[in-house]
């Protein structure tokens, strides 16, 4: 189905691109469309793989967003087999996925897509990266005609350039070719010094500027000017050295100084007896095909800096969304996160799993106290401490309340956690903050409560931080700044 922009007819919108959207969840499905139905695109639809390849091949679209989690069959698998189909095969992809999915961004460039962008999709992302692949797209398909159309007159030009007269052909027509084709033709004198040129055609004449009186007697080098550190040359000296052919691009300049690149191939001339008597070189102009081709170097160069610059964006987002704006350790939500990881790889390798919760006390008079300000530099200070007591790779500290801390401590027996608990209490005791309204000690102070369990398929991480909580509130109730485990 297409879509089209409100109150505009079919003969009033403008043909941009035919853009093919897969997308298994509908709400999804019309935000993305109706984003890009806004700027003049032509959406089609698709909520599934059958209806997907059913539009694919009816009517190729020249880009297709692709969601990589699709009933039955995934983004992935569908896009391989896309990539089988003839009428598909070419058409650039572009994965649709979760922001923080980072293992569906990595599969989606592991395969070669396109391109990968996040949900929930921002307005602006979307259209960046859709016009930029576009662009990509149209720039390739412009080099491959160009190729195609390079490559049918470099065939003809070997026809030509190894072409050995014979007495019975018709030289008049031979003469008029030569002078008609667009190519340059050059023949230099192999035993002269320096291989002075003998003769160049019309279509020499057109592409250099210079006419057939002012190019005989030269060596072709003067075509090069002073630009003459070219590898390309010393492949052709190499060549006539050798006496054989050689095909190099090299850059050339005009009477008029301009830059033009040519695209030579050289063939010796041999008489009866296999004597070297001249050479002859047929130049193409493909100064446009070298345009294209750095212009499309330089769309993927900037589409690499774009994709850097929004793969470190989304590690921000990323880092922002999961880290506690204040004290920068892990938040609840990330805390939740790693904990439901680790209990489902402590319950594949059966070992303890272990939690602490630690509540700063009596934070709220401290507040009052001292002032929010003070406030924050002790959440700070206190959150530096447990960071030098708990620094295995797989542990995490995350600041679950205002003052409440939580530790998560795979592989570790409730032996091991009481040790880590005692050491963080200490370690808050030791940083000597004042607290003159607290009736435990004259310095700010923590209480802890810890929890273990070998995770089991009956059991929840739900289960663990209610069993911490519960001893968290038996350390309180024994007089605070002390460690109290929950024994099951």
């Amino acid at each position: 189905m297409s879509w089209l922009s409100p109150n505009v007819s079919i003969f009033e919108q403008e043909y941009k691109a035919d853009i093919l959207v897969v997308e298994n969840k509908v709400g999804n499905l019309c935000v993305l469309s109706s984003l890009l139905v806004e700027r003049g695109y032509q959406i089609r639809q698709a909520l599934d793989r059958e209806m997907a390849i059913m539009a694919a091949q009816t009517m190729p679209p020249d880009l297709i967003l692709l969601d990589v989690k699709l009933p039955r069959l995934n983004g992935y698998e569908l896009y391989q087999q896309l990539k089988t189909i003839e009428t598909t095969k070419e058409i650039p992809v572009i994965f649709l996925s979760k922001l923080d999915a980072s293992f569906d961004k990595a599969r989606a460039f592991a395969v070669r897509g396109a391109d990968y962008i996040a949900k929930p999709y921002q307005p602006e992302e979307v259209i960046m990266r859709v016009e930029t692949q576009l662009k990509l797209s149209a720039l390739q398909k412009q080099l491959a005609q160009k190729d195609a159309k390079l490559e049918e007159q470099l065939r003809l030009n070997e026809i030509v350039h190894r072409f050995h007269p014979q007495p019975q052909l018709n030289l008049l027509l031979l003469d008029r070719a030569i002078a008609a084709t667009p190519n340059g033709i050059v023949i230099t004198d192999a035993n002269a010094p320096y291989n002075p040129v003998i003769y160049v055609n019309p279509g020499f004449e057109r592409m250099t500027g210079y006419s057939s009186a002012e190019a005989i007697g030269k060596n072709c080098r003067f075509l090069q000017g002073e630009d003459r550190k070219q590898p390309a040359l010393e492949i052709i000296r190499q060549a006539i050295r050798q006496q054989k052919e050689c095909r190099v691009t090299v850059r050339n300049y005009r009477k008029d100084g301009t830059l033009f690149w040519n695209d030579i191939s050289i063939s010796p001339i041999r008489d009866e007896a296999g004597k070297v008597t001249h050479y002859i070189a047929v130049q193409t102009n493909i100064t446009e095909y070298k345009r294209v081709e750095e212009e499309r170097q330089r769309y993927q160069s900037s589409l690499q800096q774009m994709n850097l610059e929004l793969y470190q964006l989304n590690q921000t987002l990323h880092r922002l969304a999961n880290s506690d704006g204040l004290t920068g350790v892990a938040n609840r939500r990330r805390f939740e996160e790693h904990l439901e990881q680790e209990w489902r790889r402590m319950l594949r390798e059966q070992l303890p799993l272990s939690v602490i919760l630690g509540d700063i006390d009596y934070f709220k008079p401290y507040n009052d106290s001292y002032g929010h300000l003070e406030g924050d530099d002790c959440l700070k200070a206190v959150t530096r401490a447990i960071d030098r007591v708990v620094n295995r790779p797989a542990d995490l500290v995350a600041r679950y309340g205002g003052e409440e801390f939580a530790i998560i401590l795979p592989n570790t027996p409730a032996t091991g956690a009481i040790q880590v608990a005692q050491s963080i209490r200490k370690a808050v005791l030791q940083l000597q903050i004042p607290h003159q309204s607290s009736p435990v000690r004259e310095y700010v102070t923590m209480s802890l409560g810890i929890a273990t369990q070998i995770p089991a398929q009956q059991l929840s991480p739900k289960n663990l931080i209610e069993a911490a909580d519960q001893a968290l509130y038996r350390a309180k109730e024994q007089g605070r700044n002390c460690a109290v485990a929950q024994i099951e």
